[in-house]
C-alpha cells in the first residue's frame, strides 16, 4: 500500500476591493452607483467592502449651511455632477447644508451587523436621502426615518448612538485609511493599486479586471505549487502600504 498522501491546497478566500467614502463627498455618491454598475455588469470573484472615512470628526452635531461655512464647490463642480448624474441616471440635487456624518456612519454599520444585503440598502439610502433628495442626514430625525423604512429598530439605533457602540469600529477603519497616506474621499484600493479622486467608470473596470486577473493567477499559481500571490488587504498596514501604487485620477 502507497504511503503517499495528497496534499490539497486550502480554498482562496474572496479578496476585497476597499471603497472609502464619507456620506457628505459628492465624488464618492457618483462612485458609488459607478461600482454598483459595475459589480452588476462583470463577472468578477471578489467583493465591495465598504470602509467609512469620516472627513469632518470635530463638526458640530448639527452641521452647518455650506453657505455659512465656505465649504461648498464652485458652481463649475456643482455643474458637472449635475451632468455626470443626468448622463449615469441617477438623482443629484445640490446640498444646501453639511452635515456632521457621524450618526450616519454609525446607522450603516449597524446595518452592516445586520446582514450584507441590509448594509449595501442603508448604504445607498442614506447617499441618495442627501445627494438625491437633499435631506440633511444629520439630523437624528431623518436618519431614523431612514432605518424605520429600512426595518432597523429605533431602539436598537438610538442605543447605538448613544452609547457609542461603533465609534471604536469607525476609528479604526479610519486608521486603515492613514496607513495607506488617505487624508480625504473618495478613494479605492483595487488589489495592489490604490485610487485617489473620482474614477470614470471605464477606469475602474479595467482596474477591477485586472484585479480579477491577479485573483486568477493567484489561484493557477497555488495550483501549479508556485505559492506566489500578489499583495491581499488581509496583510499588515504597513506592508500593504509598501505595496501599492497610487494613482491620483480626479476627474474635472
Amino acid at each position: 500500500m502507497s504511503d503517499e498522501h495528497t496534499h490539497e491546497n486550502p480554498p482562496l478566500e474572496r479578496p476585497r476591493v476597499l471603497v472609502f467614502f464619507d456620506y457628505a463627498c459628492p465624488f464618492c455618491y457618483v462612485d458609488q452607483h459607478r461600482f454598483d454598475a459595475l459589480e452588476s455588469e462583470l463577472d468578477l470573484d471578489f467583493d465591495i467592502f465598504l470602509v467609512p472615512y469620516e472627513l469632518r470628526p470635530g463638526m458640530s452635531e448639527e452641521g452647518l449651511e455650506i453657505s455659512e461655512g465656505g465649504t461648498g464647490h464652485s458652481e463649475r463642480v456643482d455643474e458637472y455632477l449635475e451632468r455626470t448624474a443626468e448622463k449615469e441616471g441617477f438623482p443629484f440635487a445640490p446640498p444646501t447644508r453639511l452635515p456632521n456624518t457621524h450618526r450616519a456612519l454609525v446607522l450603516a454599520e449597524l446595518a452592516r451587523d445586520l446582514g450584507t444585503a441590509l448594509h449595501r440598502a442603508t448604504h445607498a439610502a442614506i447617499f441618495e436621502a442627501y445627494f438625491g433628495q437633499g435631506r440633511d442626514i444629520g439630523s437624528p430625525a431623518v436618519l431614523l426615518e431612514i432605518a424605520g423604512e429600512l426595518g432597523i429598530e429605533r431602539e436598537e439605533l438610538e442605543e447605538a448612538w448613544d452609547e457609542g457602540t461603533y465609534d471604536e469600529r469607525l476609528h479604526q477603519f479610519r486608521h486603515v485609511a492613514m496607513h495607506l497616506g488617505l487624508d480625504a474621499t473618495p478613494a479605492a484600493l483595487i488589489c495592489n493599486e490604490l485610487f485617489i479622486g473620482s474614477r470614470p467608470a471605464g477606469v475602474l473596470r479595467e482596474a477591477l479586471e485586472r484585479c480579477d486577473a491577479h485573483r486568477e493567477a493567484e489561484r493557477d499559481g497555488i495550483e501549479g505549487g508556485s505559492g506566489e500571490h500578489p499583495p491581499t488587504v488581509e496583510e499588515n498596514g504597513d506592508e500593504l502600504a509598501g505595496h501599492v501604487s497610487r494613482a491620483e485620477a480626479v476627474e474635472s
